[in-house]
């Protein structure tokens, strides 16, 4: 079987394992959000406040590495359910740290049990090893995909020049 055969085959299996991966995890995590009209995106935003003191919108944006507007939206959705506060900076009232209401913290809590407990049946299924196995392959996946991303990036920029 010639080189590009060997590509589009294993190109397939990457988007069946893919497919029915993301499936298991959104399945994980789907009743429970749903049963508290949350996104996954803004459960990710209740937990990371539920864990860090002054956490900022910008603090959020860089960790998931994605755009202040596109934080700012859950954010602002978060706010309207009563889920979260601001809080300024005293120093810089510019800076507004997110806080849990005792609404947040209750739903945060309920959300993070119900998969907690789900992806607890998995780990004994599965076992530790192997879900660790399984977690360390994805963060090198995705370390090496976002090098050949910058490195693919770089060199579309150098050409332009």
């Amino acid at each position: 079987m010639n080189q590009q055969a060997d590509l589009g085959n294993l190109l397939n299996s990457y988007f069946e394992a893919y497919q029915s991966t993301t499936k298991l995890m959104a399945d994980l995590v789907a009743w429970p959000l749903s049963q508290n009209n949350l996104s996954f995106e803004q459960f990710l935003i209740l937990r990371r406040i539920a864990m860090a003191d002054q956490v900022t919108l910008n603090d959020i944006a860089s960790q998931r590495q994605v755009t202040r507007s596109a934080i700012s939206r859950q954010i602002k959705a978060l706010l309207s359910q009563e889920y979260i506060f601001q809080v300024p900076d005293p120093q810089d009232r510019r800076r507004l740290y997110l806080h849990l209401t005792a609404s947040g913290e209750r739903i945060e809590q309920l959300v993070d049990q119900a998969i907690s407990e789900h992806f607890d049946a998995w780990v004994q299924q599965l076992g530790t090893s192997k879900v660790n196995q399984a977690i360390e392959l994805l963060q090198t996946i995705s370390s090496k995909v976002d090098q050949v991303q910058q490195t693919a990036h770089a060199s579309q920029l150098h050409y332009h020049h």
